[in-house]
């Protein structure tokens, strides 16, 4: 098991990822190394809403020549040719070549990644190759002589799932995505802070949701996922899109569809208390991600992003471990665990008894006394002190059976971990119950 979540993320980089794909099959024993993750399989081919899971395969040769001359050896890096390329093999002229080349503009030494037919089912597949801007303005003009020989692998998209289990079966949902091949932090960054978020929720004591962490193919993967969950889904409260986490920029929260779900006010909550001004945007302005999935009609599962989208190493060559900020890392890392706290402690209670009751009697020891800068415990000013009377004179009415604690985090500025562990301690003397 690795240590640090940069760690994690150097051990999970070097497979060459896709939809259906060896890489993909490879890398399923090194997660599993970090959790006991459940795989789902679905075969090849198979269809839903349109969308078709590809067929594994593997490009054993893809060259252009000039005159003999090698030009360019597209397995010379795992990105050189475009996703499910076709097999070609003939002479063309440059016009016709540089149709299928792709590049980076603004990076001239990097190999983008060139991804899109993944998601164009039934239409002919064409072939191509992905090239340093240099490589493109360097050819000469005259003809060239290509070959690409693909040959057919033999696989099925899988999809990781990982439950941690609660004192309710309702769940949080986290999900990275891994089906870019060698790209560190889009998004093996998002799976690699998704494990390490169980390990830490994995130690404590109490845990008042379920936890599930998804690793998929974006889109295609949940998609599967979900219609096989069946009517489990409507455990599902509310879902984390975690993705390009480590690079060397502020963290982002992009909100769910409504922008009014618990897991919204929570996320906003923390960000403000963490960050005082923070980066925010509605529903997909932000990131474009698996949260199209989550938030599909008939599905409707809130789900927020958070991430360090953009940085100019998206989707290309440059995109390894060593260009990551391991600060950075371990802020998200701490950022979505913080949120997952939150969220855990956001439950209802009802108060169970009649009347006034007096909290500073031993029997319930339930007083929070007043400051007093003598004392090292206890508030530590006087606004502390009066927001902490407020709760306590409040908490009584307003905890029926409907609230949620975010509620009274937020109205009287006390954290939620705090408000959620002196709940507790009422629950522990008869006077709140869960509901």
């Amino acid at each position: 098991m690795s240590n640090s979540v940069y760690e994690l993320v150097e051990k999970l980089y070097p497979f060459n990822y896709g939809i259906a794909s060896k890489g993909n099959d490879d890398a399923i024993k090194v997660f599993c190394e970090e959790l006991p993750f459940k795989v789902f399989e679905y075969s090849e081919g198979s269809e839903l809403n349109g969308w078709i899971i590809p067929n594994g395969q593997l490009v054993t040769k893809a060259e252009i020549r000039q005159n003999g001359k090698l030009i360019y050896d597209g397995l010379s890096h795992a990105l050189g040719t475009i996703s499910q390329c076709a097999p070609f093999k003939g002479r063309v002229d440059l016009e016709t070549l540089k149709s299928h080349l792709y590049y980076k503009n603004d990076s001239p030494d990097a190999i983008v990644f060139h991804f899109s037919q993944y998601y164009k089912p039934g239409r002919n597949l064409n072939w191509g190759f992905c090239i340093p801007k240099n490589l493109y303005d360097s050819l000469e003009q005259g003809d060239y002589d290509i070959e690409i020989i693909v040959e057919p692998y033999q696989t099925s998209m899988k999809v990781l799932e990982y439950v941690l289990p609660g004192r309710s079966k309702k769940s949080l949902l986290l999900n990275g995505h891994n089906c870019h091949p060698f790209q560190a932090n889009d998004d093996i960054s998002g799976c690699a802070v998704g494990i390490k978020v169980m390990h830490r929720l994995a130690k404590l004591e109490k845990r008042e949701l379920t936890y599930r962490l998804l690793i998929a193919p974006e889109l295609i993967g949940p998609l599967f996922w979900l219609e096989e969950l069946g009517s489990e889904v409507e455990n599902i409260d509310a879902g984390i899109i975690l993705a390009a986490l480590g690079n060397d920029a502020n963290l982002k929260l992009q909100d769910s569809f409504t922008g009014s779900s618990s897991i919204d006010s929570i996320a906003h909550n923390l960000m403000k208390n963490r960050y005082g001004k923070y980066e925010t945007g509605g529903f997909r302005e932000i990131y474009g991600n698996d949260e199209t999935v989550f938030e599909a009609p008939g599905i409707e599962i809130p789900t927020i992003s958070m991430t360090r989208y953009p940085w100019e190493d998206y989707h290309t060559s440059k995109d390894t471990p060593s260009r990551l900020s391991k600060k950075r890392l371990e802020d998200s890392l701490e950022a979505v665990y913080d949120c997952c706290i939150a969220f855990d402690r956001n439950v209802k209670f009802r108060f169970t008894k009649k009347g006034l009751y007096c909290l500073s009697n031993k029997k319930f020891n339930l007083y929070i006394p007043a400051y007093d800068p003598s004392n090292r415990t206890g508030p530590k000013n006087r606004e502390e002190h009066r927001n902490w009377y407020l709760l306590m004179t409040y908490l009584p009415r307003l905890l029926d059976g409907n609230m949620r604690l975010i509620t009274l985090s937020e109205r009287f500025e006390i954290p939620i971990e705090e408000v959620y562990d002196y709940c507790l301690k009422w629950v522990d003397k008869g006077l709140l119950e869960y509901t």
